[in-house]
């Protein structure tokens, strides 16, 4: 099942030529079944054209996608979604993720020390924890809805402890970004619409912020702590910069790994046989989640052509929108064998999931321990499950792939 956003079609358009132009993020159809769509398109070569959202190119192949990634200089980074709909005021940008060259390299520099493997480590206790009265909360039931019981819970718990926030907070905090991500942002008919939508969580954070600014202590690990302390060109960031990064920061990493929660336990539950496989083997773990990541990847991206630059034959003309969709990527039969199937001797490092080149995921690193975490306390409390016949999971409509409702039964 999936939700119906307004003015588009639950059921898929009846050829492939329709649905190729009809293709869009917000489809429902889309959303249902990502996959074997995403398979067809691709059958039919490796650029595309949708004229949804006033039309824009879709490339197929995993070669093109990680040639466009990695080359901002032709497809630049300033509209990230399709249709963009910008969080920010005409003169500030997306920090780091809508600038590129040296300016973004720059940024990247800047906050790179709040999202490296050692910060995960310092964090990574206080994370577990969470986990674990997450789980054993619901041990001893005999289901539960795991979107609302888990996976949103986790991330947020997890961006309030690398935040330094008090969980007294995560309501608060998750309701908005509830509210902004599934109806604020796809319903905004502006820029300035969206502007003002953030606008209390700007203030969210600007008073956190204030807050650590007076408790002043030097040896505080958090990202908040870090942005103050933080400099671009030499000099302290202003606070719009740092209620900016924060933004971006929560919006890039809460709904993505609460869907990657999502896809992947709704996968596992269908999949029994894998998950008993990795229970009797944890060190199976690493390679499970990678391939989860790669079959059930959560998001795509978006560039701007910068000139005009010929692909396959293609012109693709400058100020032309360009979709590139992870998840395609992780289906190209040209670098994944049997793309379909979730292989645990498959060898790593080609799949996508967190993007490639100067924009890759600053947050991986968290957002794979969160994974990993997840998969082991939780299957220490709950090791059989199975999706709810009555009860089917449903699919939300957004730039994010992932589920709004997944019941699942306790064997």
């Amino acid at each position: 099942m999936a939700d119906q956003p307004a003015g588009m079609a639950l059921t898929a358009p009846p050829t492939t030529e329709e649905r190729i132009k009809g293709f869009s993020l917000y489809a429902p159809w889309l959303q249902q079944d990502p996959i074997t769509y995403w398979k067809e398109i691709q059958e039919v070569g490796p650029v595309l054209r949708s004229e949804q959202h006033g039309g824009f190119w879709i490339l197929t192949r995993h070669e093109d996608i990680a040639w466009a990634a990695r080359n901002p200089e032709i497809f630049a980074s300033r509209e990230m979604l399709i249709p963009y709909r910008s969080t920010f005021a005409a003169d500030e940008r997306e920090i780091p993720l809508g600038l590129d060259g040296e300016v973004h390299r720059k940024w990247r520099q800047a906050i790179v020390d709040t999202f490296k493997p050692a910060t995960v480590n310092h964090f990574t206790p206080a994370i577990r924890q969470a986990a674990t009265e997450l789980a054993d909360n619901l041990a001893g039931r005999d289901g539960c809805e795991f979107i609302r019981d888990f996976a949103v819970a986790l991330p947020g718990e997890a961006f309030l402890i690398d935040y330094g926030i008090g969980r007294d907070r995560l309501p608060e905090l998750l309701a908005f970004k509830d509210w902004f991500v599934r109806e604020a942002l796809p319903n905004a008919r502006s820029d300035e619409e969206v502007i003002a939508a953030a606008e209390p969580l700007r203030d969210f954070f600007a008073e956190v912020i204030e807050q650590r600014r007076r408790d002043d202590d030097p040896d505080a690990r958090d990202v908040i702590s870090h942005l103050l302390r933080a400099t671009y060109d030499g000099r302290p960031l202003t606070m719009a910069e740092m209620t900016n990064t924060s933004l971006v920061t929560m919006m890039a990493s809460l709904d993505t790994t609460t869907s990657a929660l999502g896809l992947s336990w709704a996968w596992l539950a269908r999949n029994p046989e894998t998950r008993r496989a990795v229970l009797a083997d944890p060190s199976k773990t690493p390679a499970l989640i990678e391939e989860l990541l790669r079959h059930e990847p959560v998001l795509s991206t978006a560039r701007v052509v910068t000139r005009d630059v010929q692909l396959h034959g293609v012109t693709l003309h400058e100020g032309d929108m360009v979709l590139l969709s992870w998840g395609m990527s992780g289906l190209d039969p040209d670098v994944f064998a049997s793309p379909d199937e979730v292989d645990l001797a498959r060898a790593p490092g080609n799949q996508l999931a967190f993007g490639v080149g100067p924009h890759r995921c600053l947050g991986m690193h968290l957002a794979r321990r969160i994974l990993s975490i997840a998969f082991e306390v939780w299957h220490a409390r709950i090791p059989e499950y199975h999706l709810d016949p009555a009860n089917p999971p449903v699919s939300h409509y957004s730039a994010v792939r992932g589920l709004s409702r997944l019941d699942l039964v306790f064997d």
